[in-house]
């Protein structure tokens, strides 16, 4: 009699994994490509006064939107994986902060029209860039005060800008922030989406994604012995009900920001995506540091 192997890849579940996988490829291609066109930005700000600027450094593009007064305070926003620039619109179009603040909201490297489908795995490298773009507009800028706002991936990338260009930060605002190493969540699709077989498959926005989601346990571990070099003003804000970044990165934030002047805040019932669906709170951080 054959025995049955109970840890053997069951064939049925294995093919409807592959299945269901292959039609979140197709779904991506065809609605969600995460970039929008220059004359779409200006359609979608209407009569407001927006720029859609790009910043070459080193031979590469970054392009960022930017809206605003640019003799006030500068706020920056960092999206996640994937995305762009046009996740945090809403914010840029909001008349109080308008009239407090000048905004910027960039496409990070290998997102948008910031060097698309080439992935930049490295955080100091995201840093850098996104860096540059703050010392061009700091020559303006009469009290220095500038403000970072990084949701998901975005945030261990604002803490890197906090850690190797202090002087161009003045407080940071993290929104469930995929910060510690030890509790990074994975999900089933990642893997495939990282074989060669399917890999030429997957849109670049996920492709870059995926990249920066296979290494980012590692990056974290390289920012571990720099977590205490922040000594600025820092809020953190994380949803308990978050199902794609741990709410448990709250403790690790905790731990590790031992230096800084850190406010949490934390949402009962609150998702991952809070920062769209519920701006008030990522608005009144921001007002708080005006």
């Amino acid at each position: 009699m054959t025995k049955i192997n109970p840890y053997e890849p069951k064939p049925l579940i294995y093919l409807l994994k592959t299945s269901i996988f292959l039609g979140v490829i197709l779904l991506f291609s065809c609605c969600m490509r995460f970039r929008t066109s220059t004359p779409s930005i200006y359609k979608k700000f209407g009569k407001q006064t927006v720029k859609v600027e790009n910043l070459i450094t080193d031979s590469k593009n970054m392009r960022y939107v930017h809206t605003g007064n640019d003799t006030l305070p500068l706020v920056v926003f960092v999206h996640g994986a994937p995305g762009s620039c046009d996740a945090f619109f809403d914010y840029m179009k909001d008349t109080l902060l308008l009239q407090k603040c000048q905004m910027i909201s960039v496409d990070r490297m290998g997102y948008g029209y910031s060097e698309f489908g080439k992935s930049e795995i490295s955080m100091e490298k995201q840093a850098y860039f996104i860096a540059a773009i703050l010392e061009k507009y700091l020559e303006k800028i009469k009290n220095k005060k500038t403000i970072l706002v990084g949701h998901s991936f975005g945030c261990p990338i604002v803490a890197r800008l906090a850690m190797d260009y202090p002087q161009y930060v003045s407080s940071i605002i993290l929104a469930a922030g995929a910060i510690d190493p030890e509790n990074e969540q994975m999900f089933w699709l990642n893997r495939p989406a990282n074989w060669k077989i399917f890999r030429w498959l997957v849109p670049k926005g996920l492709r870059v994604a995926n990249d920066e989601k296979m290494a980012h346990v590692a990056q974290l571990r390289l920012l571990l012995p720099k977590w205490k070099d922040i000594t600025i003003p820092v809020t953190y804000i994380h949803g308990k009900t978050d199902g794609i970044v741990p709410f448990i990165n709250t403790e690790f934030a905790k731990k590790m920001l031992t230096n800084a002047q850190t406010t949490f805040i934390v949402k009962e019932k609150t998702g991952h995506f809070f920062p769209f669906k519920n701006p008030e709170i990522i608005k009144n951080a921001i007002l708080n540091y005006l």
